[in-house]
């Protein structure tokens, strides 16, 4: 009796004995087998005659970047370096005018208290180039250009992987670089940036606590205090209409991707200068925005650099962030006598933002002198109307104005004239009440 039909005995289960491979499966097996080893060789093949012409390619990229090649327990990639000089122009400024921006504005444009503790020389500054504009998991960041302030000067470093297989080291160096600093500073970061490099760290398998630092994206706050008056927020408008930044030759960045993959088949140094120059000046340009944004918020003179609506945008972006003082400090640019010259359009602003920082006499001051350029401005009569009947409890003098808005020959909406006469209605039952 084998030992199968004994083991049935005892346990009474019904076991079978392991099935003898037929001829049929132990051919096919060795056929799988002999197709794996011949497509494992013929792609060994194809990686050896890649090198064999990459190895043929000049690499020329020394003759037109200034770099080193770098080499870490990861691997090797490009790392270019600049010093910016204090003295250096960069638009409007000297760079030596970017350093030691106000830290508390900076946390108000972050909506990120913790920023405040900092100082500038913490800021890393991040802008990265990429092998696609969309993202996703498949966009590579090729070059990771960064910048902080260090003894006065503005160091740049900008991080090239070569290839595919650089990508690991380049991202060790860019942990290593980021570990010293305490925030970052990006455009658009949040959204892309950031993002990509978290992406890239896991798909690595290395650890970056990039994602974790407080992180002042300049984005947002340049559309709130600056993109009223652009044709939009992008940094290369910022820099031609705001921080007065002229590029010569830039590559537009639709152009980028192609020009990297154009170089990992050429390896040719001029299709990539460009990007270099590019990525350089967007990081200097980061640095020049955050001290420009920061002096609007502090309510410094900016000697025509600015807009007085740029000034009114940031008191709303105080007050929206609950800082009445900061909001009050720049409203004190308008004082009395300054704001002859404002279009009605600003005086109403100004006014808005008295009246919600309690300065209600201020805006009433306002909403007269747009009486008396235009009697049947809406707005005005029925801010000032309501100011005179609910605070300075004055019925008959803000009877008049609505009654003289309502003679006007002005163009009224139905709402806007529905609104007069109910407010017209309310002051003259007050009138009879008080008789």
């Amino acid at each position: 009796m084998s030992s199968i039909d004994k083991l049935k005995r005892l346990t009474g289960e019904n076991i079978k004995a392991p099935a003898e491979p037929s001829e049929k499966k132990v051919q096919l097996d060795e056929l799988r087998r002999r197709i794996d080893d011949v497509m494992a060789r013929r792609s060994r093949q194809a990686q050896a005659e890649l090198k064999r012409k990459a190895s043929t390619v000049k690499d020329n990229l020394h003759e037109y970047v200034s770099g080193e090649e770098i080499e870490n327990e990861l691997g090797k990639f490009f790392l270019a370096s600049d010093i910016v000089h204090s003295s250096s122009r960069h638009g409007y400024r000297n760079i030596r005018e970017t350093f030691g921006f106000d830290m508390t504005a900076a946390a108000m444009l972050a909506n990120n208290p913790s920023i405040s503790h900092f100082c500038c020389s913490d800021a890393l500054f991040l802008d990265t180039e990429t092998t696609g504009l969309a993202g996703g998991t498949g966009t590579m960041a090729f070059l990771i250009g960064l910048g902080w302030f260090e003894e006065d000067h503005f160091h740049v470093r900008q991080l090239l992987a070569r290839d595919f297989g650089e990508e690991k080291a380049a991202l060790a160096h860019l942990a290593e670089l980021a570990a010293k600093k305490k925030f970052l500073i990006t455009f658009n970061g949040k959204a892309f940036d950031v993002n990509l490099l978290t992406t890239r760290f896991i798909m690595n398998r290395l650890k970056s606590d990039l994602n974790g630092l407080p992180h002042l994206d300049l984005l947002h706050p340049s559309r709130r205090i600056l993109g009223h008056r652009l044709a939009n927020s992008r940094l290369c408008t910022l820099e031609a209409e705001v921080l007065g930044v002229e590029r010569e030759g830039d590559i537009p960045g639709w152009e980028i991707p192609q020009r990297y993959f154009d170089w990992l088949k050429k390896r040719d140094g001029r299709l990539l200068a460009a990007i270099f120059e590019h990525n350089r000046l967007d990081v200097i340009s980061m640095a020049a925005l955050t001290a420009h944004l920061t002096e609007i918020l502090d309510g410094y003179e900016l000697n025509g650099q600015t807009d007085d609506t740029d000034y009114l945008a940031a008191a709303r972006l105080l007050l929206n962030r609950h800082n009445q003082q900061g909001a009050a400090r720049i409203l004190n640019r308008f004082g009395e006598g300054e704001c002859g010259n404002l279009s009605a359009l600003s005086k109403k602003d100004i006014s808005l933002l008295y009246k919600r920082c309690g300065r209600s006499q201020d805006a009433a001051k306002l909403w007269e002198e747009i009486l008396a350029l235009s009697p049947a401005d809406y707005f005005a009569a029925s801010e000032l109307a309501k100011w005179l009947e609910h605070r300075v409890h004055d019925c008959p003098r803000a009877r008049r104005i609505v009654e003289e808005a309502l003679q006007s020959e002005n163009n009224f909406s139905a709402e806007e004239k529905e609104s007069l006469l109910h407010r017209l209605k309310r002051l003259n039952a007050k009138a009879e009440g008080s008789q």
